[in-house]
């Protein structure tokens, strides 16, 4: 909003500033003098809001961009730490299958053998269909 705030407040003092270079270049007459020093002191309230705006953009926006770390590290913190605890229980129970496995002392073809089968009997039920 602040950003929005000064972009506004440039555009008003451009304006005001091209209005006042305007008179500026037309010939020095009474009624041009007289609206060039009335330019002018429509421009010195917009000019002065502006560099203020300016000066406390340039003053806040480098806090701003450091405190972006505050912001981002706990969500990062918070998203290592989710992760070491997913693949901590993944670990545990792939241990576990690892384990139940290899109790049943199976050698690779057998445990193969056995898998087909099961998968045969399963192609068998009428629910599934044919390939």
């Amino acid at each position: 909003m602040a950003v929005k705030r000064r972009e506004q407040a440039l555009q008003d003092y451009k304006r005001l500033q091209s209005k006042v270079e305007t008179y500026e270049e037309k010939e020095k007459t009474g009624p041009i003098m007289v609206k060039l020093h009335q330019a002018r002191e429509e421009l010195r309230p917009v000019q002065e809001d502006f560099e203020a705006k300016n000066k406390q953009l340039l003053e806040e926006m480098p806090r701003f961009y450091h405190s972006r770390i505050d912001f981002f590290q706990p969500s990062f913190e918070a998203l290592i730490r989710a992760q070491v605890v997913y693949y901590t229980e993944m670990c545990k129970i792939f241990g576990e299958l690892t384990d139940q496995i290899d109790q049943s002392g199976l050698t690779d073809e057998q445990r193969e053998r056995e898998n087909e089968a099961k998968l045969n009997e399963l192609r068998a039920l009428s629910i599934v269909a044919d390939d």
